[in-house]
């Protein structure tokens, strides 16, 4: 079924009436596009193959719907398609192949311009491969919501996040697994089961790429990420510590072992030089969270470098920054861009 249009309508309407008109007449490169493609998904992907060719603005070019402003060009048989004339052979095209679905256009501002679309049931689609998915879904949740506060219960808002920084995940080397164990261990922790060192970098992957994309959404976007964070936050603390307390007999100390009769410590050579190479390459912040993390997976944890720091403080002596902890992962702090490199740059050492 085609619908009225979510938003601007005086354009988008007279221009949905028309698409109307062409589907009821059976226009002709509406049904041999319908028989050529089988489902909505190798429509839409035909039509991010063609070609581009912006309306100008010219009197002569084209047929147009003079409604809107300024008038835009609409050839329903185009090969070289505008925006609008993608989004109007789209929802035609796809009331042919399955009128169950709900067709409706918007138009939004985009970081290119004003961008008009099609969506499928409440959905957006991407005909202009310039267009992302997130900004299209941003700019309709800006044009089109009403005032209320967005209600989500926690698992919708892990979900909601993990599926706004897919799109960049794919961008990058194993970005989809990355982004899979990140959902995980976050979905893990809403039933108290603590996130794994591990899977702190993946957790970190998503919500950085997540924070970055919200801010598409304005405030409101922002205001998930954020809100998630710290209550993945405060359920892996209180996780961490039901695990602590369920343990027994003592853990192993790793590549280190410390002594606290004698306060000796008797390191790994081959672990401190991976560790001092990344300090004289990376400086500052950056390198102190990369070398927190790695020595964490070593089982160097913050409390064994605070005991530590006891020890050598009687001497006169002291780790430094190393000693103080680091700020725990989903709080603000742990969303710095120094926090979130020295994250990356853990995995890899």
């Amino acid at each position: 079924m085609i619908g009225t249009p979510h938003n601007d309508r005086a354009c988008l309407g007279p221009l949905t009436e028309r698409i109307v008109e062409l589907v009821a007449e059976d226009e002709p490169s509406v049904i041999a596009a319908a028989e050529r493609f089988s489902n909505l998904d190798e429509l839409a992907g035909w039509m991010r193959t063609l070609p581009q060719r912006d309306d100008e603005g010219l009197p002569c070019d084209g047929p147009k719907i003079d409604e809107c402003r300024p008038p835009q060009r609409f050839r329903i048989d185009a090969l070289d398609p505008n925006c609008v004339e993608r989004a109007g052979k789209f929802i035609a095209v796809g009331e042919k192949l399955d009128p169950s679905r709900l067709y409706r256009l918007a138009t939004t501002d985009t970081p290119g311009g004003l961008h008009t679309f099609p969506t499928v049931d409440g959905a957006p689609v991407v005909l202009d491969p310039k267009q992302s998915r997130n900004a299209l879904r941003a700019g309709l949740f800006r044009e089109c919501r009403n005032a209320a506060p967005v209600q989500l219960t926690p698992a919708q808002a892990v979900d909601w996040i993990a599926d706004l920084a897919s799109e960049p995940a794919a961008r990058f080397k194993h970005g989809r697994e990355r982004l899979h164990c990140g959902h995980r261990a976050m979905r893990h922790v809403l039933v108290l089961r603590p996130i794994c060192i591990a899977d702190i970098k993946h957790v970190a992957f998503v919500l950085a790429l997540a924070e970055r994309e919200a801010r598409m959404y304005g405030p409101q976007g922002i205001a998930i990420v954020h809100s998630t964070a710290h209550a993945i936050d405060r359920l892996d603390r209180i996780a961490a510590d039901r695990w602590m307390s369920a343990q027994s007999g003592p853990r192993n100390a790793g590549p280190f072992d410390f002594l606290t009769a004698g306060a000796t410590l008797i390191p790994d050579l081959n672990v401190l030089g991976s560790l001092a190479r990344v300090g004289g390459r990376i400086a500052g912040n950056v390198g102190l969270e990369a070398l927190k993390l790695k020595l964490a997976t070593m089982g160097i944890t913050p409390p064994v470098l605070n005991s530590l720091e006891k020890e050598l403080n009687q001497e006169g002596l002291s780790l430094g920054p190393l000693a103080k902890p680091s700020p725990m992962l989903g709080s603000l702090g742990a969303m710095t861009p120094e926090a979130l490199a020295g994250r990356w740059l853990a995995g890899k050492l």
